[in-house]
């Protein structure tokens, strides 16, 4: 896992690499984006197990070491999202986030209309970083390490077959930093018996 400060976040968080940003003191927020291919027709519902591809884009010389899709523990989400490529249904058939903690609002949800999927996708509205229900808050956090999955119903169709299908999934997070260390602090050298002051 690393994180970065501000004046080094020059480009999008890397899922992969679990990297996080510290943009509020004490705070480190982390970007999820995975996907679960499609390789064939798809009917009756059912579960789609995402991953976080391998930035390592070849797969003829040695397997790819893609990483499981899981949400830690202590995670706070606050936004998901979902989207589809190649991707079409039958009617009004849906694909949606699951597997987070059940909060209203925090599992995106993409329905098709006649067949076709809305090309922007779906998100779930950034309400903010409050945890209070009765704010109408958006967040969910999670007391334990949750596999997230894309769930969809009825039929999901490959549109061209030459070319590849797939569902991705976004889940935006932030969990509390650790505690500051040495690095933290400027401590002034010590001084040993017999050196001036």
């Amino acid at each position: 896992m690393t994180v970065i400060f501000p004046g080094n976040y020059v480009s999008h968080l890397n899922a992969y690499k679990e990297q996080g940003v510290v943009a509020l003191p004490g705070v480190e927020f982390y970007k999820l984006v995975g996907i679960a291919k499609v390789t064939s027709n798809l009917s009756g519902g059912g579960t789609l197990t995402l991953s976080i591809p391998s930035p390592d884009l070849r797969s003829d010389d040695k397997p790819r070491l893609d990483k499981s899709f899981i949400v830690p523990a202590g995670s706070t989400v606050y936004r998901t999202a979902i989207q589809v490529v190649n991707l079409k249904a039958a009617g009004t058939e849906t694909v949606r986030v699951d597997g987070l903690t059940t909060t209203a609002g925090t599992e995106a949800s993409l329905a098709a209309s006649s067949g076709v999927f809305p090309t922007a996708g779906a998100t779930t509205s950034f309400t903010g970083l409050d945890t209070d229900a009765d704010n109408g808050s958006n967040v969910s956090v999670e007391s334990s390490a949750k596999t997230i999955t894309a769930v969809y119903s009825g039929t999901l169709s490959i549109v061209d077959t030459s070319e590849q299908a797939y569902v991705i999934v976004e889940v935006c997070y932030y969990k509390d930093a650790g505690a500051p260390d040495a690095d933290d602090v400027h401590v002034g050298y010590q001084i040993e018996a017999g050196q001036s002051a």
